[in-house]
């Protein structure tokens, strides 16, 4: 059996599972990963990120977590996967990929099956998000294809737009029927998300064929720079600002559950910073 047999299999004894991908670095999407695991904790569910940007591993420093051993080791040493697991860093679980001298290892055919087979401890999570590495390899490929949807995040930048659509082209041709969902980070407005997600699909249909959907957008918030700096996830940091009533509006169309209305004093306020920002 195949990785992404085994990872569909996985999927059917309980989780949903999402990757979170993106064409080139630099578009925010382990921040955006982080967020929406974080948010989801919140709504009472059992959320694990794997952080699958081996060599670039970095969930743990945005959470300000204590890196445990990664999975890189775990699958090395034959340790059962569920010792690399860190439990309950802002209601939510991690396993670390690797990073520093871990870039160096390469996965064996048998390092990838004791892998798969060590997976199944993902059955006891709601959620399991996977941060995968900017780009492409076959073994991100075969995970991303064996879960429920991809998520790609996109900034307006053309360059972004780009890599975003060579990404999903090598996906699609290798797994046509995946669903693919995009995000659109670092939004100036709705107005221009909109038309960045436009012109992604314009060249999915007309090009590929395919059918994506718009699961919404993170606007530019400068809250979200002071978060990092503080190594705390901007959910945490700010539950009032823009970008974290957007995630919750994303999260409705993961959930069903609507998001919190703002009251009208955080409204005014939220369009007072955008005024005085823009001074």
């Amino acid at each position: 059996m195949d990785q992404a047999r085994r990872l569909r299999a996985i999927n059917d004894a309980h989780p949903t599972t999402i990757a979170f991908a993106s064409g080139k670095g630099g578009v925010g999407k382990t921040n955006v990963c982080v967020n929406t695991a974080i948010a989801l904790a919140e709504l009472g569910k059992r959320v694990l990120i794997v952080d699958f940007d081996i060599g670039m591993a970095n969930v743990h420093i945005l959470m300000n977590a204590m890196k445990s051993r990664t999975m890189i080791e775990t699958v090395k040493a034959r340790i059962p996967l569920a010792a690399a697991v860190q439990k309950n860093v802002y209601g939510v679980d991690i396993l670390h990929g690797g990073s520093g001298q871990d870039q160096l290892v390469h996965l064996s055919d048998d390092d990838m099956q004791f892998l798969m087979r060590e997976l199944e401890v993902l059955t006891e999570y709601d959620y399991v998000l996977f941060d995968m590495g900017a780009g492409a390899t076959d073994t991100s490929l075969q995970f991303i294809a064996g879960c429920d949807e991809m998520f790609l995040i996109l900034t307006p930048e053309p360059t972004s737009l780009m890599d975003g659509y060579a990404y999903t082209k090598l996906v699609h041709h290798q797994y046509p029927d995946l669903p693919l969902g995009v995000i659109v980070n670092r939004a100036q407005s709705g107005e221009e998300a909109l038309q960045c997600f436009e012109r992604m699909e314009v060249a999915c249909k007309q090009f590929l064929n395919k059918t994506i959907r718009f699961l919404g957008f993170l606007p530019d918030d400068s809250s979200v720079r002071k978060a990092v700096i503080a190594q705390i996830p901007f959910y945490q940091y700010n539950r009032k600002s823009d970008i974290s009533w957007r995630l919750e509006r994303i999260l409705t169309t993961l959930t069903g559950t609507p998001p919190k209305p703002r009251h009208l004093m955080d409204r005014l306020m939220g369009n007072l910073r955008k005024q005085w920002n823009r001074v």
